[in-house]
């Protein structure tokens, strides 16, 4: 999350996506590194949760932030996404309901996702690294033109220009 993309730490990418977006709360899940990143990155505005079990993969940091979060649905991000466009947040935002809804480029799921209320109990039985694959079955996909809601990074060759635009 502190390796640098267009001068900045990673994880400043998605702070400062979400900062722009109307969302009641901010709830900013840390694993690895939880104190460093704070010293680093500006978090005010943000409830920072440590997952302690992060070792275990997404799904333990999930189960914190449903733990955290008030009541109602849930938006995740992924902090390793910096290209995620706040228009494609928005759409999804706009279409928040009863399921579950996530961009999509060239019919792939990407991020954003929205979690409704009815799922979100079923968080807390999610396990490893999958994430919450298994719960959005029956996800509204809004297909978007930008493969940013896609390009995660997750190893330092990810950060070369070439990486994004074999995407495009």
């Amino acid at each position: 999350m502190l390796v640098l993309f267009r001068g900045q730490p990673l994880l400043h990418w998605t702070i400062q996506l979400v900062h722009r977006l109307p969302v009641a709360e901010r709830l900013l899940v840390l694993g690895s590194q939880a104190e460093r990143i704070q010293e680093e990155i500006p978090v005010s505005g943000w409830r920072v949760v440590v997952n302690d079990e992060w070792q275990e993969g997404m799904a333990s940091s999930l189960r914190a932030a449903e733990s955290e979060a008030s009541a109602g649905g849930l938006l995740v991000f992924l902090g390793d996404m910096p290209c995620v466009p706040d228009t494609v947040c928005r759409q999804v935002i706009a279409r928040a309901g009863d399921r579950p809804v996530a961009p999509s480029y060239r019919g792939q799921r990407g991020f954003p996702v929205y979690i409704p209320p009815s799922v979100r109990s079923r968080i807390q039985d999610l396990r490893g690294e999958q994430g919450a694959r298994v719960l959005l079955g029956q996800c509204e996909h809004v297909p978007q033109q930008d493969p940013g809601v896609l390009w995660d990074i997750d190893r330092p060759e990810e950060l070369a220009c070439e990486t994004w635009n074999s995407l495009t």
